[in-house]
């Protein structure tokens, strides 16, 4: 004869293992870039001051890969292209204010497009760098956005 496990609020649940997320000490930061040569260009330098720089080809890409790397291994911060095809940085820059506001970002553009570059601080972004990059400029807006100094790692 089988028993059915049963008690006054229903049926017996077994428990589901439970996933616990450590936070990671790396500073990752995501770059959103369209353009290949200058997204790689990034990244290479970011990683040469010591942070973890993982590149996305455009704002859908780049927004889903936070979200997706958010519950094992968040970003810390993002690099992100104004000028993009797709959903423009302006557009990416808006979401990141609205649903990751604790994911600082420095905007980037050619020089051409400076005025985005200020509205974009003006909106909420936290620093912008001009393309082509200055190392010492890079370095120095890098480590106060995303490490909060002015030495990188």
């Amino acid at each position: 004869m089988e028993f059915a496990s049963v008690t006054q609020e229903g049926p017996i649940v077994e428990p589901q293992p439970m996933v616990i997320a450590t936070p990671s000490p790396r500073r990752r930061i995501l770059v959103v870039d369209h353009n290949d040569e200058l997204r790689l260009l990034a990244c290479d330098r970011l990683r040469h001051l010591g942070f973890d720089a993982v590149g996305e080809d455009n704002g859908v890409s780049g927004l889903a890969r936070l979200v997706q790397d958010k519950p094992c291994d968040p970003f810390t911060g993002m690099l992100l292209e104004i000028d993009m095809p797709v959903i423009g940085g302006m557009a990416v820059l808006q979401e990141m204010k609205d649903r990751h506001p604790d994911v600082p970002v420095i905007v980037m553009a050619e020089a051409r497009l400076i005025d985005k570059l200020r509205n974009a601080v003006t909106m909420w972004a936290r620093e912008y760098l001009v393309k082509p990059f200055d190392a010492e400029l890079m370095k120095r807006k890098c480590a106060l956005v995303f490490i909060g100094t002015d030495q990188a790692t």
